[in-house]
């Protein structure tokens, strides 16, 4: 799957419908999007930092290791908490979702949701191949600080940014209902 097909919506498979799901069912399903809306706003806080050294407000060179996970200064703190801390964190995040509450929902939702946990653990792949391109980008910035570098390493952040948050959306609106009428905990 290419990033550009894990944004088709027409691709992806549609949940079964829940019709007698109750409020608090569906308040349970929306706590993904509650743990989706922390990454939301770490990736803004990269977008921002990227603006700060496009600026020449920040060192292209805390992009590398902010990617890798190495600790920032502490004016930085925010890019090393959204893309190097985060990025092992939504690596954690795809693992437990992928190794616990998939096979729960398939489990207790049966055929009807085998499709929909097909598609997003093949978004997830996509999802991971962008981190590593963004790793190799800032990585690549810290050799060449010139625009050329700092322009990939902002089109490999924007595909990230843009394909996290449609596979985001995509799976809070999939499994909200399956979520909480089939009593998955999160």
């Amino acid at each position: 799957m290419t990033p550009e097909e894990l944004e088709d919506e027409g691709a992806r498979p549609a949940p079964p419908s829940y019709p007698a799901i109750t409020r608090a069912e569906r308040a349970h399903g929306r706590r993904l999007a509650a743990i989706h809306d922390m990454y939301r706003a770490e990736l803004d806080g990269v977008q921002r930092l990227l603006v700060q050294v496009r600026a020449a407000q920040a060192d292209p060179a805390l992009v590398a290791p902010a990617v890798a996970g190495t600790a920032l200064a502490r004016n930085m703190a925010q890019f090393g908490t959204a893309c190097g801390r985060d990025c092992a964190l939504l690596q954690n995040h795809h693992d437990i979702e992928e190794q616990w509450m998939f096979p729960a929902l398939a489990e207790r939702g049966g055929s009807a949701l085998a499709p929909v946990i097909r598609r997003l653990k093949a978004e997830h792949e996509v999802i991971h191949r962008l981190i590593g391109a963004l790793h190799e980008a800032a990585q690549a910035l810290v050799a060449d600080r010139g625009p050329a570098a700092l322009d990939l390493c902002a089109e490999r952040f924007a595909a990230l940014d843009r394909a996290i948050r449609s596979h985001f959306g995509y799976e809070e609106r999939a499994l909200e209902e399956p979520l909480g009428a089939l009593r998955v905990p999160i």
